[in-house]
């Protein structure tokens, strides 16, 4: 049985001195990710002799809170005071994971390969130097011989000592080239070395980043008995987010289906690598409000029309004389209720928690790093849906029932239909059960047409006594498809909300819906239109409004 442990921001002035201090290293093994932060819980695991002593954990993020730092210990070991340290840091052992032993190990290896190189390039150049001393030395011998004999000696001893002067230049020069050249490709092959260094450090630097700008925990625990405990750490760090996405395919035919690929997008900047972690994604919204705003009761009052316009003739004056005079006094104007601003509420229902199946690295300064969740597969009935006010072709549409037993939460959507990509969308919330129409493309070979023929205005009745619009629209889908089509065609009529302006509407086939979902003045026809052919409606509505008026 684990005791969680509230913590405090100083071990407290009067904590004994403990006999040994024991340091730890923190693994992070589970990550709950919220929107905008994350629960980290650490575990380490340490050989405690029975008695007093004080744990020091190094390591852990530069950034972290205290707020939200609990300890988790076995029911036989009690935790006292806690201190989360950011400067002036104890001293500490070094805790090198295996991961930075090995870094640190490569990047001394080539170290050392890069200074064998470089002796041995210095040794090479040593030979080309030596060569070119004795070229020298050569060179000033035969000039000194050859001025001292040149009367006395034979001609045949000075060209024997010019051809052998000559030799020993020429081996010497020969060696100094080959030297040269050697030393050339070791500077070359040194090129290598100096890389292979730069990026071991490199790696090096990844894996020390979080114990060189790290904070370190340090708290007091009691272990009734000897022996080996594991202490959960629970930090709140923010910089990390997740959002669910989707592909989401339509397949058409005998028995249309829709399938929802999920996965979920995750970015963490805490300041720490995830290694191995279990990953928990949860809907809740810990950083936003927890409890529903107040309410502010309104005050009405009356007043006379000439009180009102007493006062409004005050207010504009008392304007006017501050616009006028800036840096005179200033004239009070009259009070105004305020109006409270509440925030408003989100979607408040439960949350849904998300265990990823199989353990996860995410390293810090990630982003949006894709892990795939799973498929879901509803049953689809597919229509087309024309609207030619304001579109040329139909597009293809699909409607299709949550049958699954949890939410499907907003997030970005790719869509596909008949696997060709059609497009990006975005799927609302949608509750278990619920319907959902979700549209699949434009339909190329759904031609559509609007157009107004008919149109007259003026005058009616034998006095003049009232005015009329009269207009006749014509709509047309022509499939050019090789298949027969459902067709959902929309259109908009005036609609009036006084008594005196009159609307009549007519259309042949008759209108299957008017005012769909309380959108007034839209009405729509259920079409069946085969392949290669066409189908009209004529729609004709009659304004009538009396003398003196004016349409708008």
């Amino acid at each position: 049985m684990f005791r969680l442990f509230l913590t405090t921001s100083v071990i407290a002035l009067s904590a004994p001195a403990y006999a040994d201090t024991i340091t730890g290293q923190a693994r992070v093994d589970s990550v709950t990710i919220y929107p905008g932060l994350a629960t980290v819980t650490r575990q380490v695991t340490l050989d405690l002799p029975e008695g007093q002593h004080e744990v020091l954990i190094p390591g852990l993020p530069q950034a972290l809170g205290s707020d939200g730092l609990r300890i988790a210990a076995p029911g036989q070991v009690r935790v006292g005071a806690v201190n989360l340290a950011f400067d002036r840091l104890p001293v500490t052992p070094d805790q090198a994971s295996p991961a930075v032993q090995a870094a640190r190990a490569e990047v001394e290896r080539l170290e050392d390969v890069l200074r064998e190189r470089d002796v041995a390039i210095a040794e090479i150049r040593l030979r080309v130097q030596a060569a070119e001393d004795q070229i020298a030395f050569l060179q000033s011998l035969s000039q000194a011989s050859a001025g001292d004999n040149l009367t006395t000696a034979a001609i045949s001893d000075i060209q024997a000592l010019a051809q052998m002067v000559g030799t020993e230049i020429l081996a010497l020069r020969s060696s100094a080239f080959a030297a040269e050249q050697e030393a050339q490709d070791a500077t070359r092959a040194r090129q290598d070395d100096v890389d292979a260094l730069e990026d071991a450090r490199r790696a090096l630097d990844a894996v020390l980043a979080p114990e060189e700008q790290g904070s370190v925990l340090t708290f007091t625990v009691e272990a009734a008995a000897a022996g080996e405990v594991t202490f959960d750490i629970s930090t709140t760090e923010n910089l990390a987010n997740w959002a669910p996405v989707y592909d989401m395919h339509l397949t058409t035919g005998d028995a249309p289906r829709v399938d929802i690929d999920r996965a979920v997008v995750v970015s963490q900047n805490t300041g720490q690598d995830w290694q191995d972690v279990q990953l928990i994604l949860s809907t809740a919204r810990p950083g936003e409000q927890i409890a529903p705003g107040g309410a502010w009761a309104q005050l009405r009052r009356i007043i006379s029309q000439a009180d009102l316009d007493r006062e409004n003739a005050a207010a504009m004056g008392a304007a006017d004389m501050m616009t006028l005079q800036r840096n005179g006094p200033m004239l009070s104007a009259p009070m105004m209720e305020a109006s409270p601003v509440t925030a408003k509420a989100d979607f408040s229902g439960a949350a849904v928690t998300y265990v990823y199946p199989t353990r996860v690295t995410i390293r810090n300064g990630v982003e949006d790093l894709r892990l795939p969740l799973d498929e879901l597969t509803f049953d689809a009935d597919v229509w087309a849906e024309a609207t030619p006010m304001s579109d040329a072709n139909a597009y293809r549409m699909a409607e299709f029932t949550n049958t699954s037993d949890e939410i499907l939460l907003p997030g970005p959507v790719m869509v596909q239909a008949d696997g060709t990509m059609v497009g990006f969308s975005y799927l609302p919330l949608l509750a278990a059960g619920a319907e959902m129409d979700m549209g699949f493309g434009p339909l190329d070979g759904l031609r559509l047409t609007r157009i107004t023929p008919n149109r007259s205005e003026g005058d009616v009745g034998v006095f003049s006594s009232a005015n009329q619009l009269v207009e006749q629209t014509v709509l047309s889908v022509e499939n050019l498809t090789g298949q027969a089509w459902r067709v959902l065609l929309r259109d908009a009529v005036p609609y009036s909300e006084q008594d005196d302006l009159d609307v009549s509407v007519t259309a042949s086939p008759e209108v299957t819906r008017r005012d769909p979902e309380g959108q007034r003045g839209i009405v729509e026809w259920d079409l069946s239109v085969p392949a290669g052919a066409k189908q009209e409606v004529t729609l004709d509505y009659t304004l009538r409004w009396p003398s003196g008026f004016v349409l708008r």
